[in-house]
């Protein structure tokens, strides 16, 4: 689709949904935002400074495949825990990632090895298109946050997670 093509697309469907509302006498309040409910089974990390957080664990190949895709945002003090069984590099991507993520990669130790902040969301349907993060330090796991966790909870590459 070209770029004016695109655009047309766009503006086209941004008045269909303000037309939509226009002249309606439904006063019933718009559905809330979905929350984030766990998949599968969870563990508790517990962080250098003592506090803790709940991940998911995504431990099969299918599992990690679709990661955050299509999910709502992690609220604060959860992550999405990924469990490797080799210690290799590994980049991730966004695709199809609703909400900006910190990435946290981690050793057969489970000491920080590499950490991307505020990675965003891929704009683009086309997977091909989207960049990837990380991936510099082999890891065994990796902790996928909100956006502006690791800073908030002070992580840095050294420290030791443990779960």
């Amino acid at each position: 689709m070209g770029v004016s093509t695109a655009m047309s697309a766009r503006y086209l469907l941004l008045l269909t949904i303000v037309l939509s509302g226009c002249g309606s006498t439904d006063t019933q309040e718009a559905p809330a935002a979905a929350t984030w409910e766990a998949e599968g089974p969870m563990t508790t990390i517990t962080l250098p400074n003592g506090s803790t957080l709940q991940a998911e664990l995504r431990q099969t190949p299918q599992e990690q495949a679709s990661g955050m895709m299509f999910r709502p945002e992690l609220p604060p003090g959860y992550g999405m825990l990924f469990v490797f069984e080799t210690l290799e590099p590994r980049a991730f991507w966004m695709y199809r990632t609703l909400h900006p993520l910190d990435m946290v990669w981690l050793d057969e130790n489970k000491r920080i090895v590499e950490i991307y902040e505020n990675a965003p969301p891929c704009p683009s349907l086309d997977a091909r298109e989207c960049p990837s993060f990380g991936g510099v330090s082999s890891s065994l796991y990796t902790l996928e946050l909100p956006a502006g966790q690791a800073i908030r909870l002070g992580l840095k590459v050294g420290d030791e997670l443990k779960f």
